[in-house]
């Protein structure tokens, strides 16, 4: 991400986040199910390489199993983000149709996915992204600050099955009610539930952005680490 930090000696950094994220799922009986994972996490302009920017991050899902195409999902979400706890309570369902063709993905408030098959290997849906972020700067003349990122993306896309692990994406959609807003690092806040933030008296230290269209490409590659055993 390339970032705006004017007014500033150095007015413009690039941003980055890596992840690992580490799972345990778990069934209880044959209607609830359970997924656990933590999210170790370096989101920073790296100017100082991994000594900043350090974020542990977790998510709790319960499944309710409805039927073998319809199940409903409730969780939490927390991370230690630059500026504070945030938690983020989740809920959500996954359908897929009788044709096989249509699948919801629906975790609210972070995230929606509508995907209909045009057949074995293309795809297109629409796509809903509102979960925010944010990073610790260590550029100079902007040493010992963060910048929080808060994007709710809407876009179409098309999507191409190349092996059943490596996918290419398209994206063309809009971005609404976006910022990137820099704070001192000693500016901190209570608590962020659902994007309320409890205790907030920060200063806005650079000029914030406007909403605009975008477009993405993306190449995703899934590791099957369990294969499931043939059919008979």
């Amino acid at each position: 991400i390339n970032v705006d930090l004017s007014p500033s000696p150095s007015p413009a950094t690039n941003l980055y986040g890596i992840n690992l994220r580490l799972g345990w799922n778990t069934t209880f009986n044959e209607r609830w199910s359970g997924t656990f994972v933590l999210i170790p996490k370096v989101a920073s302009d790296f100017s100082s390489g991994f000594r900043k920017g350090n974020q542990i991050g977790a998510v709790a899902l319960l499944t309710k199993t409805k039927t073998n195409r319809l199940k409903y999902i409730y969780g939490l979400y927390g991370n230690t983000e630059e500026f504070g706890l945030l938690l983020v309570p989740i809920v959500g369902m996954y359908y897929k149709s009788a044709s096989d063709l249509f699948e919801a993905d629906i975790f609210l408030p972070v995230r929606v996915d509508l995907n209909y098959s045009l057949n074995r290997t293309l795809s297109t849906g629409l796509r809903f992204d509102g979960l925010g972020s944010s990073f610790s700067i260590q550029k100079e003349g902007f040493n010992d600050h963060y910048v929080t990122r808060a994007s709710n993306e809407l876009y179409l896309y098309g999507q191409l099955k190349i092996t059943p692990s490596l996918l290419l994406r398209g994206k063309f959609g809009y971005s609404f009610f976006r910022n990137f807003k820099v704070y001192n690092n000693e500016d901190k806040i209570d608590l962020s539930l659902v994007g309320i933030f409890f205790g907030n008296n920060r200063e806005i230290l650079n000029q914030d952005l406007n909403d605009s269209f975008q477009f993405k490409f993306e190449m995703v590659y899934r590791f099957n680490l369990v294969k499931s055993n043939p059919q008979p």
